[in-house]
């Protein structure tokens, strides 16, 4: 999944970093790695619960919020991603 790819680039790549955190949708758009369309709703919206479900690793995801990227903060991370594993499927 390209969102593992894009998780794991932020750690290493300060400058991708900073562009996610400038201007995400200009951002996702000049990325090398292509996201499906419910990949980048799901991205630009901070749902790291529809994420998981897809089969992002919660570990690289984890990123995102230690960053803050996306609006997402430690709390709000934790909180989403707890509602998907809790939530039935549907």
């Amino acid at each position: 999944i390209s969102v593992n790819h894009l998780c794991r680039d932020i750690t290493r790549d300060p400058e991708l970093r900073q562009a996610l955190l400038h201007d995400p949708q200009e951002a996702l758009a000049r990325y090398p790695r292509k996201f499906t369309e419910g990949e980048r709703t799901a991205l630009l919206n901070g749902d790291v619960g529809t994420l998981y479900r897809m089969g992002v690793n919660a570990y690289w995801m984890g990123y995102l919020a230690r960053y803050g990227i996306f609006g997402l903060t430690v709390h709000s991370y934790s909180e989403r991603v707890r509602a998907s594993v809790k939530a039935p499927p549907g």
